[in-house]
C-alpha cells in the first residue's frame, strides 16, 4: 500500500514538473472576450427596477473570497419587475488567471451551501434556450434560505465550452490529469462562471416581457450551442 502511495506521489510531482516546464515555454491562447460586463448586460429594461450589487453581497462570495478569486472582470445585477426577481451574476477571468478546477468550484453547490442554503434539487446539463437561440447545456438546482427559495441555471464555460463536474467526497488527486484528458495539454484558456437566479420558474420568466433581452446579453459570451465537455470524477 504504502509503494502505491509512494508511486502516485512520484507520478503527481513529475506531472506537476511536465506541465511547468510546458506552460514556461507555450504561451496562453487569446482572449476572445474584449468587452466590459457591465456594459454587456441591460442596464435599462422598460418595466423593470436594475441595481448593481457588490460582488461580496452576492450568495457566491465574501469580500475575502471575492479578493482570492481574481476575477478579471465580475458582475452582479438585480433585476426586478412587480414580483418577480433575477439575480445575474458574471464571473470572467483572461486565459491562465484560475485553474478549471477552482473556477469550476464556484457554484452554488459549494458557496452558496457554505453560505447557509440548502440544496432541495439538482440536475445536470438540462436544456435551456431563448427566443432566439438555443444555449449550451445548463447546471440546475433548487435552493432555500429563511423560507426563500431560488430556481438557479449555472454554466461554467471554458474556452466558449461548458464544462462540468461532479465531484462526490474529497476533490481527485489526479484532477488535473482529467482535465488534460478532456482540454488537452493547454490548459489555460478564458472562462466564464455565469448564474441566474429567480424566484419564478424559466417558463414564467420565458412570459415576462424583457427578459428575453437578458438572455440575448448572455449569447455573445459563449452560451450559444455547443457540446458539453465533462469530466466525471
Amino acid at each position: 500500500m504504502k509503494k502505491v502511495i509512494l508511486i502516485s506521489g512520484l507520478l503527481i510531482l513529475l506531472s506537476a514538473f511536465s506541465l511547468r516546464a510546458y506552460f514556461a515555454f507555450v504561451p496562453p491562447p487569446e482572449a476572445s472576450f474584449h468587452g466590459v460586463l457591465s456594459e454587456a448586460i441591460p442596464s435599462e429594461l422598460p418595466g423593470w427596477d436594475i441595481k448593481d450589487m457588490d460582488m461580496a453581497d452576492s450568495p457566491e462570495s465574501s469580500e475575502r473570497i471575492s479578493r482570492f478569486l481574481n476575477f478579471d472582470d465580475a458582475l452582479f445585477r438585480v433585476f426586478q419587475k412587480d414580483d418577480t426577481f433575477v439575480g445575474l451574476y458574471v464571473a470572467y477571468w483572461t486565459p491562465g488567471k484560475a485553474s478549471y478546477r477552482w473556477a469550476g468550484a464556484h457554484t452554488p453547490d459549494t458557496c452558496w451551501v457554505l453560505n447557509g442554503w440548502t440544496r432541495e434539487d439538482r440536475k445536470y446539463s438540462v436544456p435551456f434556450g431563448s427566443d432566439d437561440s438555443d444555449f449550451q447545456p445548463a447546471e440546475f438546482g433548487v435552493y432555500s434560505k429563511d423560507g426563500n427559495f431560488q430556481n438557479v441555471y449555472f454554466w461554467h464555460l471554458v474556452g466558449g465550452s461548458s464544462f462540468g463536474y461532479k465531484q462526490e467526497g474529497m476533490p481527485n488527486i489526479f484532477g488535473a490529469l482529467i482535465d488534460i484528458k478532456s482540454h488537452g495539454l493547454n490548459l489555460r484558456q478564458e472562462q466564464f462562471f455565469i448564474r441566474l437566479s429567480s424566484n419564478k420558474s424559466l417558463e414564467e420568466l420565458k412570459a415576462t416581457p424583457g427578459f428575453n433581452e437578458i438572455l440575448k446579453s448572455l449569447a455573445p459570451l459563449g452560451l450559444a450551442a455547443d457540446p458539453i465537455v465533462d469530466s466525471v470524477e
